[in-house]
C-alpha cells in the first residue's frame, strides 16, 4: 500500500511517500520526502527533496503561495531525478494532518464533505492551520480525484485529558458550549511516548513524561501510563508556550484593554496575536530560532530579550506539567526547535538541575538524525531528543482506517 502523507505546518509543508508491504509495526523510511519551509509571510520559500536512492533536489522556489508551492513541488514524484511514481495513481491513499477535530472527531476519519465542513467551521479555532490544510485537502483532490483521503487529528490524543485539566474557569455553560481545552501536537506526542519508552527499554504505562513539541508551533505534554494528562494548548493553538509569530498565554486583559481603549479590531488583533508576537514580535528581526539565537550571542539585544523570554516561558511551563505528573521520569525535546537547537535543551536541564537531571553536554551538542539520551548515566531524569515522526504515525493510521488491521 502506498500511502502520501500530507502534513501542513504553519511555516512549513512536508510530504512523504510510505510503501507498507504489510502492517506498520516499527518505524520505516520513506521512499520519498519533501520539506518545504518558509520564513515569515510566505518569505524565501526553500525546497528540499529525497528519495530512498539517495537522489536529491533543492531550490529557492518562485511560487508566490503555499497551495502553489504544494502543486509544483507534487510534480517532482514523478517527474525528474527524484521520481519513484510513473503517476500519482499509484497512489492508494492519502493522509493529512488537521490541526482541531475540537469535539467532534475522537478518532482518524475519512474525508466527505461533512468532514472537510467541520474542518471549515473549527478554523475559526485555528486559523493558521485548519484553513491551509483544508485547501491541501482540496488541491490533492484535484490532483487525485479518486483516491481515498483519511483526516488525523492533533487533538485526538488529548481526550483523555482530566476534566480539571479541560475545563476552563469561566462560567460553566462556556464548557456546554464547547469551549474547553483540546490540546494541538497529539500525534507528535503519541509517537514519541512510544519511541521513548522504547529507547529507554521501558514499559509505557510505568512512566511520567512531559514531551517539548517546540517546533514554529509549541506545546508540552505530561503523559502518564501513555496518555496525555496536562498540555500548555487549550482552545486554540495560541495558548501556552511563546512560540514563532504567535505570543502563547498572555492576560486576558490586555485584549480588553486593546478593544476599548486603543480601539483595536478584531482583525487586529488577530494578526498581532498570530503573526506579528512571539519571537518575531519580541527580536524584530526574525521568527526563526536559529537566526534569534545568532544575534543574541552577536549582542542584538532584543533578540537577547527574545531568547530569555523563550526559555523563561518554556520552564515555567515544564514545571507546570511536572507538577501535574507528580514528579518526573523523562524529558523529551523533538520538532525543529526540540531537535536542533541545543542552547535551548541547555538551558532546560540547567533549570531543571535541582531534581538531579544532569546533561551530558556532549551528547547534546552532537548533530546526527538519530534519537539519542542526553542525559548522564547517574541522571535521575532521562533527557532525550526524539525526531518526532508524525509523517509515519499518520501513515500508521491510514493503514489501519483502509486495512481494517
Amino acid at each position: 500500500m502506498k500511502v502520501f502523507v500530507l502534513n501542513r505546518g504553519s511555516s512549513t509543508i512536508k510530504c512523504f511517500l510510505y510503501d507498507f508491504k504489510k502492517a506498520p509495526r516499527q518505524l520505516i523510511s520513506p521512499l520519498w520526502e519533501a520539506h518545504l519551509q518558509w520564513k515569515n509571510n510566505f518569505e524565501e520559500p526553500f525546497l528540499t527533496i529525497k528519495n530512498e536512492q539517495g537522489a536529491n533536489h533543492s531550490e529557492t522556489i518562485k511560487e508566490k503561495t503555499a497551495g502553489l508551492a504544494l502543486r509544483y513541488l507534487m510534480h517532482f514524484l514523478f517527474e525528474g531525478k527524484t521520481a519513484v511514481l510513473s503517476s500519482l495513481n499509484e497512489i492508494d491513499v492519502i493522509g493529512h494532518r488537521i490541526v482541531h477535530g475540537g469535539k467532534y472527531f475522537k478518532e482518524s476519519v475519512h474525508v466527505t464533505p461533512h468532514v472537510k465542513e467541520q474542518i471549515h467551521l473549527l478554523s475559526e479555532l485555528a486559523p493558521l492551520h485548519n484553513l491551509s490544510e483544508l485547501e491541501g485537502v482540496e488541491i490533492l483532490e484535484q490532483l487525485l480525484e479518486k483516491t481515498p483521503q483519511i483526516a488525523v487529528f492533533d487533538t485526538a490524543f488529548h481526550h483523555t485529558l482530566p476534566k480539571a485539566a479541560q475545563i476552563y474557569p469561566g462560567p460553566y455553560r462556556w464548557y456546554e458550549e464547547g469551549i474547553q481545552r483540546y490540546g494541538f501536537h497529539g500525534i507528535s506526542f503519541q509517537y514519541c511516548s512510544r519511541r521513548g519508552a522504547e529507547m529507554l527499554n521501558c514499559d509505557l504505562n510505568g512512566l511520567r513524561m512531559v514531551i517539548c513539541h517546540l517546533g514554529s508551533g509549541a506545546s508540552l505534554c505530561a503523559i502518564k501510563n501513555g496518555k496525555s494528562i496536562d498540555t500548555t494548548m487549550g482552545f486554540t493553538p495560541l495558548e501556552g508556550l511563546m512560540m514563532d509569530t504567535r505570543c502563547g498565554s498572555i492576560d486576558p486583559g490586555i485584549l480588553l484593554y486593546l478593544l476599548e481603549k486603543k480601539k483595536k479590531t478584531l482583525r487586529e488583533l488577530s494578526s498581532e496575536l498570530y503573526k506579528e508576537s512571539g519571537l518575531l514580535g519580541i527580536s524584530g528581526i526574525s521568527s526563526d530560532m536559529q537566526d534569534v539565537i545568532e544575534k543574541s550571542l552577536n549582542g542584538n539585544p532584543r533578540a537577547a530579550v527574545a531568547l530569555d523570554i523563550y526559555t523563561h516561558r518554556l520552564n515555567t511551563l515544564i514545571g507546570s506539567m511536572i507538577a501535574a505528573l507528580k514528579g518526573l521520569d523523562v524529558l523529551i525535546f523533538t520538532a525543529g526547535i526540540g531537535e536542533n537547537a541545543p542552547l535551548i535543551r541547555e538551558r532546560v536541564c540547567d533549570n531543571f538541575s535541582f531534581l538531579e537531571m544532569e546533561l551530558d553536554k556532549i551528547k547534546n551538542e552532537k548533530i546526527s538524525s538519530e534519537d539519542r539520551e542526553l542525559s548522564t548515566e547517574k541522571s535521575k531524569i532521562k533527557a532525550l531528543l526524539i525526531h518526532t515522526q508524525e509523517a509515519f504515525q499518520i501513515a500508521c493510521e491510514c493503514w489501519k482506517r483502509t486495512s481494517g488491521a
